[in-house]
């Protein structure tokens, strides 16, 4: 979404978008470094924007990538910086007349306008996906959390909550010119209105109350909120008329409680196990998702059973597994263990052999 912005702040001021690097006059690449296949991705991107390039052309780079591995972008005919949160650096950059302030986060990306048009799926993973792809409301960015594998907090900083107002404005805009599908998102949605004395069953019961034929999504909702308010999250979703909520992400990572303190995640599975089966009993109408992270450092044959007998029991949806992707500027580097590729491999296909079609491994 962040790429987006930045097209559509250029646009604004009347610059011209290239077709490709070899006709620009200055590149702006936004890379991601979630972790090191994502920063890979991000570094070989630029290698090939960087050989095409005319002489002389340099680039600006934002996302992650600046904040949490700058000695990477050594070499290169980089020529300035910007992270998620110093967009507005732009602006003076570039001397340009409509400032970033005034250029609104879009809710749609030329990347995947085409997607949420299908209304639903067949099986669950392919709504969700599907609202993935179509109008997409930013509720907040930042996280309180600090999860040893992680290292996007570097560059998006602590918790910034939207204003529901706002919020509930994107949402009424998105329905009136058709939108069937809204999806919520955030780095941790599960953490909305920490900030500003509000919470995400607060913007629900608001969100509740719109009208119109669409249908709801929620992204990446750690679990220890849900834990945490139990009884209100339990009251929204089961009194939201009919398929008014289509999907709800909440990873889990692991099933293992030794690995879940390794990863400084703030919840035992049995906890977490225990409210998602209240979910799927009290609001059957929901689609239950989850993320499961395969191979983090000194996991054991037991942990991993553990993980599988979560995802038994709590008998979700949709699943996304992908293997520990290390980052050297992550806290899991330290901790010595490191799995093998083949176990890994192994461990994954267990899953996929498991879950089947419910299931989406990325490796």
């Amino acid at each position: 979404m962040d790429a987006q912005r930045i097209v559509n702040y250029f646009k604004a001021n009347g610059a011209k978008i290239a077709g490709s690097p070899k006709d620009c006059d200055h590149a702006v690449l936004v890379t991601c470094a979630v972790d090191s296949s994502n920063e890979e991705r991000s570094l070989s991107r630029l290698e090939d924007i960087v050989r095409e390039l005319p002489e002389g052309v340099k680039v600006t780079i934002g996302g992650c990538l600046p904040s949490i591995s700058p000695g990477k972008l050594t070499g290169y005919p980089v020529d300035g910086t910007f992270s998620p949160r110093s967009m507005e650096s732009l602006d003076a950059k570039f001397c340009m007349v409509v400032p970033m302030v005034d250029i609104p986060r879009s809710n749609r990306s030329d990347f995947d306008s085409k997607g949420g048009e299908q209304g639903k799926a067949k099986l669950p993973r392919e709504d969700y996906e599907t609202a993935k792809m179509g109008f997409k409301v930013v509720i907040n960015e930042g996280c309180l959390s600090d999860c040893s594998y992680c290292v996007v907090k570097k560059a998006t900083g602590k918790l910034r909550s939207m204003a529901p107002e706002t919020i509930l404005a994107q949402i009424r805009d998105g329905i009136s010119r058709g939108e069937k599908t809204i999806m919520l998102m955030g780095s941790d949605t599960g953490s909305y209105g920490k900030d500003i004395k509000t919470s995400l069953y607060c913007l629900l019961r608001q969100i509740r109350g719109i009208p119109g034929d669409f249908r709801l999504f929620i992204h990446d909702f750690n679990v220890n909120w849900l834990i945490g308010n139990a009884k209100e999250y339990l009251d929204v979703f089961s009194s939201i008329d009919g398929q008014r909520i289509g999907g709800i992400s909440f990873p889990i990572q692991s099933g293992s409680d030794r690995i879940l303190a390794l990863m400084k995640r703030p919840y035992r599975a049995e906890s977490a196990a225990r409210i998602l089966k209240s979910v799927r009993l009290d609001a059957p109408h929901i689609g239950i998702g989850t993320h499961i992270m395969v191979g983090f450092p000194s996991e054991t044959d037991d942990d991993f059973a553990s993980t599988l007998d979560l995802l038994e029991y709590v008998g979700f949806d949709f699943v996304t597994c992908f293997p520990y992707s290390e980052n050297t500027f992550a806290d899991s580097a330290a901790i010595g263990g490191k799995i093998r590729p083949e176990t890994v491999g192994a461990r994954l296909d267990s899953i996929s052999s498991m879950l089947g079609d419910k299931v989406k491994i990325i490796r």
